[in-house]
């Protein structure tokens, strides 16, 4: 059986702001790198760091989204964060679920996130990086 990975970065992932892109391809490296774990029959400890480091990224990302979208006063940014912390609070679940020796879990966790971050990439983040970008076309002074 041929397995296509549920991780698969491509061009039309880009949001066109190279920082959001850049975490978003770190994303989808942990989350292939975790699927391909989990297809080699990886033991529950090597699930479980490759687990932690791909919610850290996830989180720090988030962070950085959700500062963004406050310092221009996006008007989209409570319905954004909304998906954020929907996204978080499922995480968390199946992250423990994992902790508790769950097989089954990561499976749920990656079948979760690849869905997650195809609709939120392609319509939530699509905004906001339209937004963010018309307005560092006409402010400068945004730092990240």
């Amino acid at each position: 059986m041929v397995c296509m990975s549920l991780f698969k970065w491509t061009n039309a992932h880009s949001v066109y702001l190279p920082e959001i892109d850049a975490e978003h391809r770190a994303i989808y490296r942990l989350g292939d790198e975790l699927h391909k774990a989990l297809l080699a029959g990886a033991n529950p400890a090597a699930l479980q760091s490759i687990v932690v480091n791909l919610l850290e990224s996830a989180e720090q990302h988030f962070r950085h989204e959700e500062r963004l979208m406050r310092a221009i006063h996006y008007t989209g940014f409570a319905w954004h964060k909304h998906q954020h912390d929907a996204a978080r609070k499922r995480v968390k679940a199946l992250a423990k679920r994992i902790d508790a020796g769950d097989s089954v879990a990561a499976g749920e966790l990656l079948k979760f996130l690849s869905d997650w971050l195809r609709d939120h990439l392609g319509v939530a983040d699509r905004m906001m990086g339209a937004r963010l970008r018309n307005y560092l076309r006409f402010n400068t002074s945004l730092a990240s």
